[in-house]
């Protein structure tokens, strides 16, 4: 499919308005226009062809080709899917939370921090039941132990 530069334009021109969701919803479509068509923005706005997507314009042939040939310094990593966070990520957002809150939920926050330790680079479906299941679990236990703890500390606990 060919790009219809007309419509790219049109959707352009409709990321100036004042209504945020408007012009993302714009950007977004023009993101898709551009998929459809099999093409990127450099190539688009005529910045370079598509067959020299990693030629600088300056650079000699040979330069070129060398850089073409080369594996790229470091692995490109792909976004996590929507409602997908890196453990190590849903630590810090974590950590982000009022500290009330994540004493509430200790047993959780504990296991939050060994995961993101062990495992850094898992992912977490954070909208999804099993991770909230856990939540509310630990929640639960969380409360329990300090509603325990604050007993034991007014009243004691008399065995005998």
């Amino acid at each position: 499919m060919e790009l219809d530069k007309d419509r790219l334009a049109k959707l352009l021109n409709l990321t100036d308005s004042a209504h945020d969701a408007e012009a993302l919803a714009a950007i977004r479509k023009a993101n898709e226009l551009l998929r459809l068509s099999q093409t990127d923005w450099p190539s688009a706005l005529g910045i370079r062809s598509p067959d020299d997507a990693t030629a600088h314009p300056d650079a000699p042939e040979t330069e070129r080709a060398n850089r073409a040939a080369e594996p790229p310094t470091r692995p490109v990593s792909e976004p996590p899917p929507f409602g997908h966070l890196r453990a190590y990520a849903y630590r810090n957002a974590f950590r982000r939370e009022p500290l009330m809150a994540r004493l509430i939920g200790f047993p959780f926050w504990i296991g939050v921090e060994l995961l993101a330790s062990l495992a850094p680079d898992k992912l977490l479906d954070t909208r999804g039941r099993w991770l909230m299941a856990v939540f509310t679990l630990c929640v639960i236990l969380g409360l329990m132990a300090w509603i325990g703890f604050g007993y034991a500390a007014l009243i004691g606990f008399d065995f005998t």
